[in-house]
């Protein structure tokens, strides 16, 4: 009876491997052939090629070498590769929606992958049950350093390509000038962008970036940030130019880039700002710090905006000073409130619909004032830079109610002033202790 038993359960065991082996609905392990692999199918203009990594049987890396499909279209259909790892191989995975045939290419050319057990399943084609940002929800961040930031400050600004206008700032550590402690690149459309919403207009935290990620599946500013985040890692604003760079492989996600940091998905959205703007830029700078240097000191001061509970209200306050510390004179000014990344962190129901973006930089905020936020701004920085006191602004637009906005065009005080004061006290009293600034009479 025993020896029945032990038999009896060695076979239910067998059984229940068997099932469990048979019924998977992911792709088991030690699937695939180990080694490297190039898998090709039709998509809908031309032949997918696809180089995929194999360790263990199991997908660790798929890039693509090669393709004709329409860049966009293609870029969606592209974010399913990560997928495909995660799942090791291609099963009961959709096809992106708008992009049905590239997907199909894609998910073709997997299913051809070379099997340890030597099988080849016949390719199913698959539809689009999820639209691209259902699939890909796309996230990124335009909240600055809070607190102080300063040191020496560059900057260098230059049109490139049909005309848009890039500038990259960078600012290093007064007393370790190899410390890059803020790289931020921008971009303004060029004024005869083919979208009259965007010609001169920024392109770091306004509408821009929503319209990107909708065409190409990822923002503009996401590749920015990814270069930014590396030169401050790094400490490093050149990079050698990739020898075995392809041109016909400029706009591919996975492919190496134009430079030696491969990996790094610096490219779609934002490739020609990325070769033709922010690395020229960034070289210029580098050069500049190496040769000549600078005499201009930068200062920041970013601050959460809280009610009078002390919460946050989901926008932030940021100022900028360039301060020329031969003649102690203020030479840039730049202030501007930041909404919150996620909509739910603003209070103001009026203005979720901007977040990701600021008032200054947003097409299409509206500023209570009856004036443009921007305007407001731009003649604050006139004011300083010509030599008027930054405390001193009661002449600026919207710092009073003014009476009729049909005679005067400024109908309400606007509550961004007393929030630009606030920074503005702040900066002041570092710039008078570091004795960079002259005095500014505070009225």
């Amino acid at each position: 009876m025993e020896n029945t038993y032990r038999l009896k359960q060695t076979f239910i065991c067998t059984a229940i491997a068997l099932a469990i082996s048979g019924c998977a609905s992911t792709a088991p392990k030690g699937k695939y052939v180990d080694g490297s692999h190039e898998v090709s199918a039709k998509g809908k203009k031309s032949q997918i090629v696809l180089a995929v990594d194999v360790e263990n049987g199991n997908i660790k890396e798929i890039s693509t070498k090669s393709h004709n499909e329409t860049e966009s279209l293609y870029l969606n259909a592209e974010r399913l590769l990560p997928k495909i790892v995660a799942n090791n191989g291609h099963e009961e995975i959709d096809a992106v929606s708008g992009a049905t045939y590239s997907s199909n290419g894609i998910l073709q050319a997997i299913n051809d992958l070379p099997r340890a057990d030597g099988s080849q399943p016949e390719f199913q084609s698959v539809g689009s049950t999820q639209t691209t940002q259902e699939a890909f929800k796309l996230k990124w961040s335009v909240q600055p350093q809070l607190g102080l930031v300063a040191g020496d400050y560059y900057y260098q600004e230059e049109r490139f390509r049909q005309g848009h206008m890039g500038s990259m700032t960078v600012v290093l550590d007064s007393n370790n000038p190899n410390d890059i402690i803020l790289a931020e690149f921008n971009e303004d459309g060029r004024p005869n962008y083919y979208t009259r919403l965007y010609q001169d207009v920024p392109k770091r935290m306004s509408e821009y970036n929503f319209s990107m990620g909708k065409k190409k599946g990822t923002a503009w500013i996401q590749s920015a940030v990814t270069m930014e985040q590396l030169m401050m890692a790094e400490d490093k604003l050149i990079f050698e130019e990739n020898p075995n760079w392809d041109p016909k492989l400029a706009n591919k996600l996975k492919q190496p880039n134009r430079l030696k940091y491969a990996g790094l998905d610096i490219v779609a959205g934002a490739s020609n700002s990325i070769q033709q703007s922010l690395v020229p830029l960034s070289a210029k700078i580098h050069h500049q710090i190496q040769t000549e240097g600078s005499q201009l000191k930068f200062y920041q001061h970013a601050e959460k905006l809280v009610d009078s509970n002390g919460k946050w209200i989901g926008q932030t306050a940021l100022l900028r000073f360039v301060v020329d510390s031969n003649s102690k004179k203020i030479v840039d000014v730049y202030y501007d409130e930041i909404f919150a990344d996620e909509k739910k962190q603003i209070t103001d129901a009026s203005l979720k619909n901007f977040y990701r973006q600021s008032k200054y930089q947003s097409v299409m905020y509206e500023e209570p004032a009856r004036i443009g936020f921007n305007v407001m701004m731009d003649a604050l920085e006139q004011h300083i830079v010509s030599g008027g006191s930054m405390f001193d602004i009661d002449d600026l637009p919207a710092t009073g109610d003014s009476g009729s906005y049909a005679a005067t065009g400024f109908t309400k005080l606007s509550s961004s002033w007393a929030n630009y004061l606030k920074q503005a006290d702040i900066l002041y009293q570092q710039m008078q202790a570091d004795g960079v600034i002259e005095t500014h009479s505070k009225g």
